[in-house]
Parts: structure tokens; C-alpha cells; sequence
């Protein structure tokens, strides 16, 4: 019995435990997520006030921070009596839309130095009666005009101040030039097509580059005196294809099927890897101490190659199917050396005759007459490549 009563006991005792290990627990599966909330309450009291210091200061940009140009308009440059809009203070500019012309007045004057002008691919077109596209009043300098459209003006772009660049314009249909600026400008990558005048027309110390000028009714482009021309477009103009004056540079230009000469070059420059074809007078027209190399010149109806002057190098050049002469020369003390002449009425011609001009290691063969004079003092001998004993001979 005693046994009994003490096993018992013991059975008791074991569940008085396991009770209070189960009420431990879960007191403490109640106090943990408790002490964890109080931590983290206690740490965001560490972070200082939450009211906030004050307003917040601006983060926009304004309009004039984002577009810091003057818009084309009646607001900003309101015109008058002989303008659409004047722009009357330095700063840039740029269209906001197309523009049509009106009876009697120009679409844009600039009055002032230090403009620039972006017509923001959009097209400004005159109408019968309407003045110049662009004007530049004359004095006004360091003026940039650039993409877009003129059609159907008096002038499209004139600005006879200087110092101007005009870049990426195509202007078509004016009555009178397309492009007409003074000294000291540059003409990149313009369009100028059938125009009442001179495509594009600039003054000395010009630099024009990437340029075409077609079906105008003058020349396509002509300029003044110390002048440099790259990769231009002249073709199928009433006059000249291109003129430029002395101490000129002209390199990687075409000029076609024109209705004068396809250049006509003044004294002391240099033409070089061009091409002059089917114009109605000569291909290249220079006059004194010229240098014509590598260029091609065929089918023009006068000449090739005419040196006007003295002292032009015509060398390394080929002239083909010209109508009247290949090579010819009306000055003297000319040098024309190692180009190749065929199917011209005749080949090479030297007024100056054989003992002034110099003609050396040319070849010229199937023409009318293949040299005009054949032989002098300071002709080389007229030879065949495969018997040749001098190392000057012409071919």
C-alpha cells in the first residue's frame, strides 16, 4: 500500500513539471516578439524628430534653364512694315512651325551681330510679291543660319556683312540667288535648285563645302578671291558651273553638263581630282600660274583643259572626246606634263609654240591631231612606248 501511495506521488510530481515547462514556453513564445518590438521602438526613437525642417526647395528646372533659345514668333520678334519678324538682339533663335510669306515684306530680318538661327527643319515659303526668305542687314556680322527649307523668295538667304555660316539649307525657286553672302563665310552641306540667279554666291576668303547647285539660272556657285571648295555639286546650270576668283583651292569637285565653262578659275590657285563634263564651253577655264591635276574633263563642246595666262602646270590629267581641244594653252612659259589626251579634235595645243611652252611625257593619241605643235625646243619627241629613247617623250 505504501508502494502505491508513493508511486503515485511521484506521477504527480512529474506532471507538476512537465506543467510548468509547458507554461514557461509559452510565456515566452508571447515575451519575445515583445522584446523585439521594443527594440526596434527604441531604436526609432534614436533617429531624431520626425516633423520635417521646412518646405522643400524647387528640383524643376525652369523653361528657360530646358530651352535657353528665343522662339520665331509675334511675341518675341514681332515684325513691321518690311518684315514678317525682326530679331533685333544677340542670342539664338530657332522657328516653332512652317512659315508663309507675305506681299511686300522679307520673312526674317536680323538687325544685330551674334545671331544664331536654327530653322528647326521647318520650311519658310514666299509668295508672289514676298522680299527675301532671310535677311541680314549689311553690317551684322557672326550670324549662323542652319536647318531647314526656303522656297519661292526674292533672295532665300542674303547676309552681304560677312563672317556667317549657313549650314544644311535647301532653298529652291527664288527669283533671284539662292544663297548670296559676303567675305568670309562658310556654306556647308546647302542645297541651292533652280534659283532665278547664282545658286550660291559668296565673298572672299570663303570656304564652301559638301554644296550642291543645280538647274539655276547663272552659275551654280561663284565666288571671290581666296576661296577654298570641297566636294561640290555643280550641274546642269544656264551659266558657268562654278567661278571662282584668285588664289583659289578647289579639291574633289564635279561640275556637269553646265551652260558655260565647268570652271572658271582666275590666277594663282590650284584644282585638283575634279571633273568637268559636258559643259557647253571648256571643262576647266584658268588663267595665269594655275596648277590643274588629276581632274577629267569629256565631252565638253569648247575644250577640256584652257589655260587663258602663263605659267600653268597641267599635269597628270585626262581629257577625253572634248569637241575642240584636250589640252590648249594661249600664254606662255606653260608646263603640260604626263597627262593622257584622246578622241579630241586636237589633242594638245600651244599658241606660245615649241620653244616656250614645255610638253613632256604625255600620252595623246587618237585625235584630229594629236600634238599642235609636234616638235620644238622644249617639246619632248614624239615617241612609241616600245622604241622610246627618251625618258621625257610623249607618247
Amino acid at each position: 500500500m505504501m508502494k502505491l501511495n508513493r508511486y503515485h506521488s511521484n506521477w504527480a510530481k512529474q506532471i507538476r513539471k512537465a506543467m510548468k515547462l509547458a507554461l514557461l514556453k509559452s510565456s515566452l513564445a508571447v515575451v519575445a516578439p515583445l522584446a523585439v518590438l521594443l527594440f526596434h521602438a527604441q531604436s526609432l526613437r534614436a533617429q531624431g524628430s520626425l516633423v520635417p525642417p521646412g518646405a522643400p526647395a524647387p528640383s524643376m528646372k525652369s523653361l528657360s534653364q530646358i530651352e535657353a533659345r528665343t522662339p520665331v514668333d509675334a511675341t518675341n520678334t514681332p515684325g513691321n512694315s518690311t518684315a514678317q519678324f525682326n530679331i533685333t538682339q544677340a542670342g539664338s533663335y530657332y522657328l516653332t512651325g512652317n512659315i508663309t510669306g507675305v506681299n511686300s515684306k522679307h520673312g526674317i530680318v536680323i538687325q544685330t551681330n551674334d545671331v544664331t538661327l536654327d530653322l528647326n527643319g521647318f520650311e519658310m515659303t514666299g509668295i508672289s510679291g514676298s522680299y527675301d526668305g532671310i535677311g541680314v542687314i549689311p553690317g551684322a556680322q557672326n550670324i549662323t543660319i542652319h536647318n531647314g527649307t526656303l522656297r519661292s523668295w526674292g533672295i532665300g538667304v542674303i547676309a552681304p556683312g560677312g563672317n556667317c555660316e549657313l549650314e544644311h539649307l535647301r532653298i529652291y525657286a527664288c527669283t533671284s540667288q539662292g544663297i548670296d553672302v559676303g567675305s568670309s563665310c562658310t556654306v556647308r552641306s546647302c542645297t541651292t535648285v533652280s534659283n532665278g540667279n547664282i545658286g550660291i554666291s559668296f565673298g572672299n576668303g570663303g570656304i564652301v563645302t559638301a554644296c550642291l547647285a543645280s538647274s539655276n539660272s547663272a552659275a551654280g556657285i561663284s565666288g571671290g578671291s581666296d576661296c577654298v571648295m570641297n566636294e561640290c555639286l555643280a550641274i546642269a546650270n544656264n551659266g558657268d558651273g562654278i567661278d571662282l576668283s584668285n588664289n583659289f583651292n578647289i579639291r574633289q569637285c564635279t561640275s556637269d553638263h553646265n551652260g558655260g565653262n565647268g570652271f572658271t578659275l582666275g590666277s594663282a590657285g590650284s584644282i585638283s581630282g575634279c571633273v568637268a563634263n559636258t559643259n557647253s564651253d571648256s571643262g576647266v577655264e584658268v588663267d595665269n600660274t594655275c596648277t590643274i591635276s588629276e581632274c577629267r574633263a569629256n565631252g565638253n563642246f569648247i575644250s577640256g583643259f584652257t589655260s587663258v595666262g602663263s605659267e600653268a602646270v597641267v599635269v597628270d590629267n585626262q581629257a577625253s572626246f572634248n569637241t575642240g581641244f584636250g589640252i590648249e594653252t594661249f600664254g606662255s612659259y606653260n608646263r603640260i606634263d604626263g597627262n593622257y589626251v584622246v578622241g579630241n579634235d586636237v589633242g594638245i595645243y600651244s599658241m606660245a609654240g615649241p620653244n616656250v611652252d614645255v610638253v613632256v611625257r604625255n600620252t595623246s593619241s587618237g585625235n584630229g591631231d594629236n600634238y599642235s605643235p609636234s616638235s620644238g625646243t622644249t617639246f619632248a619627241p614624239v615617241q612609241t612606248p616600245s622604241t622610246a629613247t627618251n625618258s621625257w617623250a610623249n607618247f
